[in-house]
């Protein structure tokens, strides 16, 4: 029950970090541009998620000392922090000091799973980091951190898409996307105002689904130091997850995987055919390419970026002007996006590649709000799994690592599509 409270508040304060996190992100490029209620509502998030680590800390403590009443020869982080402060050593229970001995021991704890696999730890390591009777084992907070911080380092939508933490395994998108407004008086009952332009909306919906990642990892390896076996993990599954994320919001078709951006856009999907282009032949042509921006509400339209794939980049980059200049103008500065006809443009692998036929399905470009239009639910949390045995004849150890992810398009009046 007590790891349950731990786990319930650690959630809590994730959900509003990651809140607080897209307030502050709406303006990364001027932090001076929040406005008076941005602010407020940044402050109010924080203030509440400190509040909730705070829970959570206050809950680890008691159970340490629970823990350690029920066995008192064992060592614990916070007995040890008061121990050091008796002997003015450290700071007082809860600060630094008890912080960075739960770090250490949980990295440990980690190692030692990866190493041995479940049966290695004892009852009490057990109860700290294994999930359920299947044998996975939880990724700790501190350590599946930098693996999410490197998904948006290594992918493109995450990067533009709305994020949404949850904790469970469906959320629903009513609350944005079915809202009701008008001037006067709201009558409950009565038809409400229509927007043509809004009269396509996308799913209720949104289902998490398991993204998993196989690892092999020799033994030499696992023998390494704690920290060095613990970045090795981070690295190799941050880029496994970055990759098959960013193609699962491209093209993804729903079935075990999140729904794509592209498979949103083809004929008979979410998106109308009123907000899309078709080329008369394979190739791109710059004057309909640019018209895409004024097939969705300026409101979109504003925040818009083009996304590409990557046959469909390579004939834009080529696109040239009556006086040979071209038309794509690739940033010179790092971390900032290619620019074309004033908009951010960016590559996105995934998307289908131009038809080498007359029949135009897939859009292998988009111009979309992806802020407005495309929704990522997030569990936040990564499971690993041991396979002992499978590559045992090759002096390696195998790893299934689960990661829990959701995303669709929310808003079909965000996007325009180029069918090529």
């Amino acid at each position: 029950m007590t790891d349950t409270l731990r786990k319930r508040y650690t959630e809590h304060a994730l959900a509003l970090i990651h809140k607080a996190r897209e307030i502050n992100d709406r303006h990364a490029d001027d932090p001076t541009a929040l406005t008076v209620e941005e602010r407020r509502q940044r402050k109010e998030l924080l203030q509440e998620a400190q509040r909730f680590q705070d829970l959570a800390e206050d809950q680890a403590k008691q159970d340490a000392l629970e823990a350690w009443a029920e066995a008192p020869d064992a060592t614990q982080p916070v007995l040890a922090a008061q121990a050091n402060k008796a002997n003015g050593h450290a700071t007082a229970v809860g600060g630094e000091a008890f912080s960075e001995a739960s770090k250490r021991l949980a990295t440990q704890r980690f190692a030692k799973a990866l190493r041995g696999g479940v049966g290695a730890l004892t009852l009490e390591e057990k109860a700290a980091i294994v999930e359920n009777a299947t044998g996975q084992i939880i990724v700790p907070h501190d350590l599946a951190g930098p693996i999410f911080l490197t998904l948006p380092r290594l992918g493109v939508l995450r990067n533009l898409a709305l994020i949404r933490p949850t904790t469970s395994n469906l959320v629903d998108v009513r609350a944005l996307t079915q809202a009701t407004a008008g001037w006067g008086q709201l009558e409950l009952g009565a038809t409400p105002p229509t927007d043509a332009a809004l009269a396509a909306t996308g799913p209720n919906t949104i289902t998490v689904q398991d993204l998993v990642a196989r690892v092999q990892i020799g033994v030499d390896e696992l023998m390494d130091t704690d920290a060095n076996l613990v970045s090795l993990v981070q690295e190799i599954v941050g880029q496994q997850f970055a990759q098959m994320e960013d193609d699962a919001f491209a093209f993804g078709n729903g079935t075990s995987k999140p729904f794509g951006v592209a498979t949103r856009a083809t004929v008979g999907g979410a998106i109308p055919a009123a907000q899309g282009v078709t080329a008369a032949a394979s190739a791109v042509n710059p004057d309909q390419l640019k018209s895409m921006q004024y097939l969705i509400l300026s409101r979109f339209a504003n925040n818009g970026v083009y996304l590409a794939s990557d046959d469909a980049t390579q004939a834009i980059a080529l696109l040239k002007d009556s006086t040979s200049n071209y038309l794509w103008q690739p940033s010179n500065q790092a971390g900032q996006p290619d620019m074309l006809f004033g908009k951010p443009f960016y590559r996105l692998s995934g998307l289908p590649s131009m038809a080498a036929t007359t029949t135009f399905v897939d859009p292998a470009i988009l111009f979309a709000d992806l802020q407005s239009g495309y929704m990522i639910a997030d569990r936040q949390r990564i499971t690993v799994q041991r396979l002992d045995e499978v590559y045992a004849d090759q002096g390696l150890v195998g790893f299934i690592f689960r990661q829990r992810v959701g995303g669709d398009v929310i808003r079909p009046a965000a996007f325009a599509k180029y069918l090529l």
